[in-house]
């Protein structure tokens, strides 16, 4: 891809705890070199942002393990034993009877793990209680970290926003409303607000306008999380300016980063049917993943493209065509990728349902419907990779396998 124009796009970053702006995050058009047919005829836009100037590292955020022991126990027994390891008592859960009752089965979550140091206290806590198995991996949650080299809260903000607008996922997360992209900057209903428009007095045929429609779409704030997936969902995603560590919202309490620690953040939270997807069962599972492949996986990030006006020809069509990119571009400027996609799904479910309505009468008139292009329509869409993203991404978390099996003592 070679850059060919100027600015074509800015994306304005607001603030919402305390209303601010802070700059905007500016696109340029790209050529594009990909010959694929259906990419022929258009640019794509990317976002003007340095990634040299991030330092990028992907860590496991937490581990929960669960533990079958030989004998029963409270859990503050597990946390005692295991606390001047780790040095804080880890969370502790009783999953086979009340919270504070004995019990054989617990779930142990470590935070920021360091695999070593996990080990250990498995041992630990077989030395004192006996385990009828291996420790399941029941959960876990891998962040990619991209911290500005020369700290800057507006760095940060684009990194962030970068994050949000381009990421692109298997699942469908636009049907359930409750896996709909929205961003949180605090806790209730209040505080919480989704990015594509819907209305609980219309029905679902009916609130599919709003895929297509622009003026009620949400952009995500600067200081609020990014998220995507719902809670009870296998597995979800989540994009922040972190600037506090180790939160503890019910004691409130957290740790503010310094400048220079402070850095944007995505991170997926995998539980147990999503682990087992991955091939992982048992602890030393962890030691045989490909970290790679995760990125493919969970971390894929796409560029938008639209049609090139100096390939469309004068008339209706392309006026038309040149209006729904301008309606795309406002789109994916407040819902990111994910809404851009969901709108391409809708027109072409739009087109399908007039094609086959038209169909009969067209038949009749001894008349055929010209074939249109097929951009949308499939897992990319009219979207093309974000190489240098993508590629930062995948190598961050193969370092991050590097140490994990270290961990296990591989030596890899």
């Amino acid at each position: 891809m070679t850059c060919t124009f100027s600015t074509a796009l800015n994306v304005p970053l607001i603030s919402k705890k305390t209303p601010g702006y802070l700059g905007h995050l500016d696109y340029e058009t790209i050529e594009l070199t990909n010959q694929q047919k259906r990419l022929r005829g258009r640019y794509a836009l990317r976002p003007t942002i340095d990634l040299r100037g991030f330092k990028t590292r992907a860590v496991i955020d937490w581990l929960t393990l669960g533990v079958l022991l030989e004998r029963t126990t409270q859990f503050w027994w597990i946390q005692d034993e295991i606390a001047g390891l780790l040095g804080s008592p880890p969370f502790v859960q009783n999953i086979l009877s009340e919270e504070r009752q004995s019990s054989v089965g617990f779930d142990v979550t470590f935070q920021e793990p360091d695999i070593t140091t996990v080990l250990k206290a498995v041992a630990a806590i077989e030395s004192r209680f006996g385990l009828g198995m291996e420790p399941v991996v029941r959960g876990v949650e891998i962040s990619v970290d991209f911290r500005p080299v020369v700290p800057s809260a507006l760095d940060r903000a684009k990194m962030a926003r970068v994050l949000m607008n381009h990421l692109l996922v298997e699942p469908d997360v636009v049907s359930n409303l409750r896996d709909r992209p929205r961003t949180v900057w605090g806790r209730g209903k209040d505080k919480v607000t989704r990015l594509i428009y819907d209305s609980r007095h219309l029905t679902a045929e009916e609130n599919k306008r709003f895929l297509i429609e622009t003026d009620r779409d949400r952009a995500p704030f600067t200081d609020g999380t990014f998220e995507l997936g719902a809670k009870e969902a296998g597995v979800r995603w989540r994009v922040m300016d972190k600037i506090i560590d180790r939160q503890n919202v019910q004691a409130g309490t957290f740790i503010a980063l310094d400048e220079k620690s402070k850095r944007a953040r995505i991170e997926v939270t995998l539980d147990r049917p999503e682990v087992a997807e991955l091939g992982v069962m048992f602890l030393s599972d962890l030691k045989k993943l490909n970290f790679s492949k995760l990125q493919g996986r969970y971390f894929r990030f796409f560029l938008p493209t639209f049609s090139r006006p100096a390939e469309l020809r004068p008339g209706a069509r392309s006026a038309l065509t040149a209006w729904n990119d301008r309606q795309r571009a406002l789109k994916f400027s407040k819902t990111g990728s994910i809404g851009l996609k969901a709108m391409d799904e809708a027109f072409a479910e739009q087109r399908t349902e007039l094609k086959r309505q038209a169909l009969p009468d067209m038949h009749g008139r001894g008349l055929r419907l010209q074939r249109t292009a097929r951009v949308g329509i499939g897992s990319a869409g009219s979207f093309v990779a974000y190489e240098d993203l993508n590629e930062r991404v995948l190598t961050a978390l193969r370092n991050l396998g590097k140490r994990v099996a270290a961990g296990f003592g591989s030596g890899a």
